[in-house]
């Protein structure tokens, strides 16, 4: 899986995330940065910081093998600065608003919505659409 990662709200780069037997391999990398830049992801367990990107080939990267205990849960969100999150882009249907990054929250009723496509298969959940596309709903 590949997330977008943010600064300021503005996608600078792309975090990949594998699976290496119990691990996972976290692999970031921003073309054309020169500065150390620390990331932070959000998780369901919150926010962790994963370390400072290193200069690599005109840019810099980041590599990461973490465990379960490491990083408990799906990646929601990485960043340059933790606590960032990302503003609403529109409204998608009555009552949620789309992010950036695709999540859809309910303010009102305290409901999250990640995109359906982003599931793990063999994860039995219960899918719901909204405006026309599938979402898997949590409460917060």
């Amino acid at each position: 899986m590949d997330y977008p990662i943010y600064e300021n709200g503005r996608e600078i780069g792309r975090l990949y995330a594998r699976q290496e037997g119990l691990y996972t391999v976290l692999e970031a990398a921003l073309s054309g940065r020169r500065a150390l830049t620390r990331l932070y992801v959000l998780s369901e367990a919150g926010w962790r910081a994963l370390g400072v990107m290193e200069p690599y080939s005109g840019g810099c990267r980041l590599i990461r093998r973490l465990s379960r205990r490491e990083l408990p849960g799906a990646i929601r969100y990485v960043s340059t600065a933790p606590q960032e999150l990302p503003s609403p882009v529109r409204e998608a249907a009555p009552g949620w608003v789309e992010q950036a990054n695709g999540v859809l929250l309910d303010k009102s009723r305290g409901l999250i919505a990640f995109p359906a496509r982003l599931r793990q298969r063999s994860v039995p959940v219960r899918i719901t659409r909204i405006n026309g596309k599938e979402y898997i709903v949590f409460r917060w």
